[in-house]
């Protein structure tokens, strides 16, 4: 697997904040976001508990009052009032085992920021101590996450949008139905990105082509190309899954 690396996403998104002035808030942000997931990952590393499946709830839930000042001082707005409204809880555990359980708890897209870091971390060390996840379906294969992006680079790979592992999948098929019907949509101002909108079930999911742009970091030029976004939900296509940001 390719895991991300932090300061790579980080140095690309001081690029794409220059190239796309439209998205150098949320680039702001994500570089925040970011920073504070490295702390988290190297704390994990530090500190490897015995069974490589367990989350170390009561440590992440120690990130979450830091985290959630910094998505009400940096955040997109439909975050920053969000954080707001859960400030004053106190059940961090219970919502990080709900988001890693699948439960949809409210607080997804914020529990789910603080958990990649960790649950990344998992996912490499599956690989190392286990072996390989294996590929095929529309969902990751060591957490059962829908895909945030897909990467060609000579064949499709969806990206995780929670332990970022990368597997093989199908160029032709909808990662959320698998069904053929794929319309592709592009914009004039990402060359390197399209998105794959499936007719079938309304969904779409961006797609970075890394034999255009060599130095493209997935995760963050899908978050960058906000008008590719735009344009897909002009056409009513709903996103597979959202960001970091709730996009």
């Amino acid at each position: 697997m390719r895991a991300m690396d932090f300061d790579v996403a980080i140095a690309r998104a001081d690029v794409l904040s220059t190239r796309h002035k439209t998205a150098a808030d949320l680039l702001f942000f994500y570089r925040a976001v970011v920073r504070f997931q490295k702390e988290i990952y190297h704390r994990v590393r530090a500190h490897p508990k015995a069974d490589a499946q367990k989350l170390d709830t009561a440590m992440l839930s120690a990130f979450f009052p830091d985290f959630m000042q910094l998505v009400e001082k940096y955040g997109p707005p439909e975050l920053m009032a969000q954080a707001a409204k859960f400030q004053d809880r106190q059940d961090w555990e219970q919502i990080l085992r709900s988001c890693w359980t699948q439960s949809h708890e409210r607080l997804e897209v914020l529990a789910r920021a603080i958990l990649q870091p960790y649950v990344q971390y998992l996912a490499e060390r599956w690989h190392v101590e286990v072996g390989g996840l294996g590929g095929g379906a529309g969902s990751c294969p060591f957490c059962s996450r829908a895909p945030i992006v897909s990467v060609l680079n000579g064949q499709r790979r969806l990206v995780c949008s929670l332990c970022s592992h990368e597997w093989a999948f199908s160029e032709k098929h909808c990662p959320g139905c698998h069904a053929e019907k794929i319309e592709i949509l592009r914009h004039r101002s990402y060359p390197h990105l399209r998105a794959e909108a499936c007719t079938s079930c309304g969904h779409y999911l961006k797609s970075v082509d890394l034999r255009k742009d060599p130095a493209a970091v997935p995760l963050v030029d899908e978050l960058a190309s906000t008008e590719l976004d735009k344009q897909a939900r002009e056409r009513g296509f709903v996103k597979l899954e959202v960001n970091v940001a709730g996009m």
